[in-house]
């Protein structure tokens, strides 16, 4: 499973179509051709070739070979933009690129300053590269909420509008009377197949909710779902959470509760990583330790898993298993977008504690985060996945105009 998680997340990079950064030359009016001259190699040093290309109008990056450059630049930019100014030491451009990023602070237009000699400008225009791509990806992408948000969320609604302005993503709600019911779908034979090794349970009734899912992410045309689970609980007894932690094994960001706020940052997560991070409850964050727990994540973060009953039904079926590797990322957006979580912590516990919910972790954060965790939280449902990917979401942030708790 494991083997097959990271072949399938490779493959998904390999589709992506890559954009490529814009670059704009700027020099004093009327410079001659020998102030260009060898542009393009001092560029190359800092930008793979195949991923940029020389612009003359609406930028990614100024690129600034000579003083005097300021009033081009200028004429460059536009509210709503975010902009890479690179100077360097000759010929008066970092002095040119210091006077234009002042003019853009003052116009409220968001950039960055880079020095073209420093050695992390490299690493950092290829953060800056992977995070515009992530964000491009992600506009055009349908969001299906199938049912409505549990109205227990009462800080996780996004309004459609919102969504679209901010991340691109269209939403597509979808009531529950507008599905089929699950039982009229044949259980799903791979589904079935994912979980043989891990259960002596009867899943059949749950790998028709599979099918059914499957079905409407069809003939919808949706990229990501997010379901009102506890309907279906209720009226049938039976729970989504394998079919949603096997989409997100398969690359489809897939969360529960309705969770808009949740299911957005995941699909960022995906765009951004290749990986669709698990959605998990907050369950204690003290200076000692801070647990989560939930029962949707992906087979393949996960070692020595099993199915269990859904937790605070003990109905259905749910994933309980080890989290893979010894530190993680968290991450969370407020449900106007404008704020977000974003913390890495290694991994000091597995509990398997019967009062919460299947697949759980402790990690140890730092006071400060601790304390936004108690005093200042965007919400329960917080994002967990392997690795400390912060860089490339503060990145994101960055780009977005969202700000980062500190």
């Amino acid at each position: 499973m494991q083997e097959q998680y990271g072949e399938m997340l490779t493959t998904n990079f390999k589709n992506i179509q890559v954009a490529k950064l814009k670059v704009k030359l700027l020099a004093f009016r009327g410079a001659p051709e020998s102030v260009f001259k060898n542009a393009v190699s001092r560029i190359g040093k800092l930008i793979p070739t195949a991923d940029y290309i020389l612009a003359e109008s609406d930028p990614d990056i100024l690129f600034f070979l000579s003083g005097g450059s300021e009033l081009p630049a200028i004429q460059q930019v536009s509210a709503g933009n975010f902009y890479v100014l690179v100077g360097s030491q000759h010929d008066n451009s970092y002095a040119s690129a210091t006077e234009v990023k002042a003019r853009l602070n003052e116009m409220n237009i968001p950039s960055v300053l880079l020095d073209e000699e420093e050695a992390g400008t490299f690493g950092w225009l290829g953060n800056f590269h992977t995070a515009k791509q992530a964000l491009e990806n992600l506009r055009g992408k349908r969001l299906g909420l199938i049912g409505q948000v549990s109205d227990w969320l009462i800080a996780s609604a996004i309004p459609a509008d919102v969504l679209d302005e901010r991340l691109g993503i269209e939403l597509n709600v979808i009531p529950w009377t507008e599905l089929p019911h699950y039982s009229g779908f044949n259980a799903s034979v791979p589904f079935l197949d994912t979980y043989s090794g891990a259960t002596k349970m009867n899943i059949t009734e749950t790998a028709k909710v599979n099918a059914m899912l499957a079905d409407a992410i069809r003939v919808h045309k949706l990229d990501a779902i997010t379901v009102e689970c506890f309907t279906m609980v209720q009226n049938d007894s039976v729970t989504a959470c394998l079919p949603l932690a096997r989409f997100n094994n398969e690359g489809i960001p897939a969360g529960c509760e309705g969770d808009l706020t949740a299911i957005s940052g995941m699909m960022l997560c995906k765009e951004l990583t290749g990986i669709v991070p698990w959605i998990a409850n907050i369950n204690k964050a003290t200076d000692e330790l801070c647990m989560f727990s939930h029962c949707t994540i992906a087979p393949g973060l996960v070692t020595d898993y099993s199915v269990k009953t859904h937790f605070e039904t003990g109905l259905g079926t749910a994933i309980e298993g080890d989290f893979k590797g010894d530190r993680v990322t968290i991450f969370r957006f407020d449900n106007k977008l404008k704020r977000a979580f974003i913390a890495t912590a290694p991994v000091t516990g597995r509990p398997k504690s019967p009062t919460a919910c299947r697949t759980q972790i402790e990690v140890k954060l730092n006071g400060n985060e601790v304390q936004l965790l108690r005093q200042n939280p965007l919400g329960n449902h917080h994002l967990i996945f392997p690795g400390d990917c912060t860089v490339l979401l503060y990145m994101a942030c960055m780009l977005l105009g969202i700000s980062v708790l500190k």
